[in-house]
């Protein structure tokens, strides 16, 4: 009984979870914001009753994206630079990973292919500023022949941003900004609390409200972090709830798990392929 009870104790004092490294809070936190800013990009096409041409998600990637260009001065060139990559990164990764077929985007979905994305966000970011960012192209496998239009997918896309903020102001001063932040208790403790102290120390709530502020929705918008059974996070209109699930968090370490060590933006980066192109051999590697 004496062993019985000195195994039960081992067991229930479970060691803490080790800190996550520098570059693996920061794809996980990059990456969270760009999915809220997604999500924050429906709410804002169906609650201002935006003009969408093409297909929404398409227009909720560029929202989510542009948003963030709105909050660039917050960091440091450096360190923005490295939130960007870490975006980029992802949708590499998640276009290289391997697939059940329950889990591929058919070509008839709503969503863009994930190597589409991929293609399409690198391209805005690199678009922003092709002179200081020429590195990109060869770092993320943007081919040429679609980085020489950058600038001008950048600047159509900021000039959407810029209409939707002039349209909103003179209805934005009568409302008053509203979100609530619930977090529902996380099925991991441990992993999952640590995660959701990396996204609040990196200012994901902040990042809504400021968000909700500027762009003032007509009614409350609720942000929920909750498990959902799979690495989701969608945003309903009916409700005006948006949906944040602790398996998609789980899924940004686990990919960011498999990055090189020493990725850091800059000419000078050390660059490492991770993984073979995809069948068709359509996503050009970096040229390491």
């Amino acid at each position: 009984m004496l062993a019985l009870s000195l195994l039960a104790g081992t067991l229930a004092a479970e060691p803490p979870s080790p800190p996550l490294s520098p570059e693996i809070s920061r794809f996980v936190v990059a990456n969270s914001e760009f999915t809220l800013l997604h999500e924050m990009g429906h709410m804002l096409i169906a609650e201002l009753d935006l003009p969408v041409l093409g297909r929404e998600e398409d227009a909720a990637d560029q929202l989510a994206i542009m948003i963030l260009f709105l909050f660039r001065d917050d960091l440091p060139e450096e360190e923005f630079d490295a939130k960007m990559l870490a975006i980029v990164d992802y949708w590499r990764l998640e276009s290289q990973r391997p697939r059940r077929a329950e889990e591929r985007v058919p070509a008839w979905a709503s969503h863009a292919l994930d190597e589409q994305r991929f293609y399409n966000i690198t391209c805005l970011v690199y678009g922003s500023d092709t002179q200081r960012l020429d590195w990109l192209p060869r770092v993320a496998g943007l081919p040429m022949e679609r980085a020489l239009y950058c600038d001008q997918e950048y600047q159509q896309a900021r000039k959407a941003l810029d209409w939707i903020r002039h349209n909103n102001r003179r209805v934005a001063i009568q409302r008053r900004p509203r979100l609530q932040i619930v977090y529902d208790p996380p099925p991991d403790n441990r992993a999952d609390e640590q995660l959701v102290t990396q996204i609040r120390q990196g200012g994901l709530e902040e990042l809504a409200r400021r968000v909700s502020q500027v762009f003032t929705p007509p009614r409350t918008l609720t942000l929920w972090v909750t498990a959902c059974g799979s690495p989701d996070a969608w945003y309903n209109r009916d409700e005006a709830v948006l949906t944040l699930c602790y398996e998609r968090l789980r899924h940004f370490r686990e990919l960011a798990e498999t990055l090189p060590p020493q990725r850091r933006p800059g000419p000078e980066l050390e660059c490492v392929a991770t993984s073979e192109p995809p069948a068709g051999g359509m996503l050009k590697q970096p040229e390491c």
